[in-house]
């Protein structure tokens, strides 16, 4: 994986280094682990080679990778014309696709908080962070996602790394309307549905992916699933359309949360 630092670590390293300090100790994986490393005027050393660190504005909140011994923002166009951006927080980094974060730390909570147990479908992956908390509960995931740019973004990631390293999280790439249809009836012990919006998202919010999800859940199991806002200010409830579908393909038992629902198999 490549070094990965913050712009408030780089900035830390210019006022250090305008001190006329000449090492410091600073992280390389967004504040999992810390290095002591040189300081220049340009900048810091790593693996002997001097990392010129460019003019970083007080409002820059990005990561930087180093690559080819050079600083680059961590942010990259997809063929689908849309930004994608590492955004480091004071914990883990969030993801953001054109300006919209995808950080569910809500929904996240309420999933640790039930401890799921068994084998679980995690639909949606991002950038694991569901996945790998579910792990320390259940005995198997098998996650999907649908967007390559994503799982580029989990790859620079150092808190998705267990996505590839855990041996309880099978992570692929895919459409999960049409994965969902390769696996067993009642196979899955719970299943997480966390996408984007339906504009982005094909078939995820359909009836018949409900249908689907209905088919693979153990009786007894429950779909958490995050709903995104759409068209709140216009009137819309998204969340009631949803409730109605999941209510159509068979789901018992219906809960509704401020950002996600939780359907039942009774």
């Amino acid at each position: 994986m490549l070094p990965i630092l913050s712009s408030e670590q780089l900035r830390k390293i210019q006022a250090a280094v305008k001190k006329g300090l000449l090492e410091l100790e600073v992280s390389l994986d967004l504040n999992l682990t810390k290095t002591k490393v040189k300081l220049d005027e340009e900048g810091f050393y790593y693996e002997d080679e001097l990392i010129v660190i460019p003019k970083i504005r007080d409002t820059d909140k990005s990561c930087y990778i180093i690559e080819d011994y050079q600083l680059k923002k961590l942010q990259f166009m997809g063929k689908n014309n849309l930004l994608y951006q590492l955004i480091p927080t004071s914990y883990r980094p969030i993801l953001k696709i054109s300006g919209t974060s995808m950080h569910k730390q809500e929904f996240i909570e309420r999933i640790e908080k039930d401890r799921l147990k068994g084998k679980i479908l995690d639909a949606g992956t991002g950038l694991g962070y569901t996945a790998i908390a579910t792990s320390k509960t259940a005995s198997s995931i098998i996650t999907i996602e649908v967007d390559a740019n994503v799982i580029e973004m989990q790859k620079l990631n150092p808190y998705s790394q267990e996505l590839f390293n855990n041996k309880k999280i099978k992570a692929s790439q895919g459409d999960v309307s049409e994965e969902i249809k390769k696996f067993k009836e009642q196979e899955f012990d719970s299943i997480i549905f966390d996408s984007g919006t339906p504009h982005s998202s094909g078939n995820f919010f359909s009836l018949d992916n409900y249908k689907q999800a209905f088919r693979v859940l153990k009786n007894r199991g429950k779909l958490y699933h995050y709903i995104p806002d759409i068209h709140k200010e216009r009137g819309r409830d998204f969340k009631v359309e949803i409730m109605t579908r999941l209510n159509q393909a068979g789901f018992n038992k219906i809960e509704k949360f401020d950002s996600y629902v939780i359907a039942s198999k009774i």
